[in-house]
């Protein structure tokens, strides 16, 4: 039963001895396949080369993030709606003891007197999320990773059809010529 399939396949892929297959069948079908070789052996290079770079950048802003955001306790002391969201005006205590005062922009709904959790900069920026994790820098390696896939592969893809397409018209006009060679002959006979 394994043999028959394996032989089946075998045969679907074009590794037989069909008379019935023509030359442009099997000029498309070494065509695919030594596109398909190419890709095999480029697009895990390509990936891999994105990935890393990707990673290592996403592992460096995670540190460094880690490094310079730290949380606050702060109280929302005004609130100015914008087109998209509100300019959220907050008044926290520093680790130093200092009060500070900052503006974020927040989709939330804020009222005045609030209590926010927040996460502060380096340079006194404020955010409603924490320092970047690590799951968001393996969902960037695996998007970089599928991306680069994708843009190696089109083009490949797109001569693959491109060949197919000449191919097939190649085909067709044989076949043309080949229905009418039998018309031919079946009416002089």
């Amino acid at each position: 039963m394994t043999q028959t399939r394996a032989d089946r396949l075998r045969r679907r892929c074009g590794f037989d001895g069909n008379p019935l297959r023509r030359r442009v069948d099997r000029v498309q079908w070494r065509v695919g396949l030594l596109l398909l070789l190419v890709f095999l052996v480029v697009a895990p290079i390509a990936c891999a080369h994105a990935v890393r770079s990707v990673h290592t950048a996403g592992v460096r802003a995670e540190r460094y993030e880690a490094a310079t955001r730290h949380r606050v306790e702060a109280t929302v002391v005004g609130v100015r709606p914008l087109e998209s969201g509100r300019d959220v005006s907050v008044v926290w205590t520093g680790p130093d003891g200092a009060m500070r005062t900052g503006h974020y922009t927040s989709w939330k709904a804020t009222r005045l007197g609030e209590r926010r959790e927040l996460w502060a900069g380096p340079h006194g920026g404020l955010g409603e999320t924490g320092p970047r994790k690590h799951v968001r820098t393996i969902g960037d390696d695996a998007s970089a990773g599928a991306a680069t896939a994708a843009v190696t592969g089109l083009p490949l893809l797109t001569f693959y059809l491109l060949v197919r397409r000449r191919c097939d018209r190649c085909r067709y006009r044989r076949w043309e010529d080949e229905w009418a060679d039998f018309d031919r002959r079946s009416r002089s006979a």
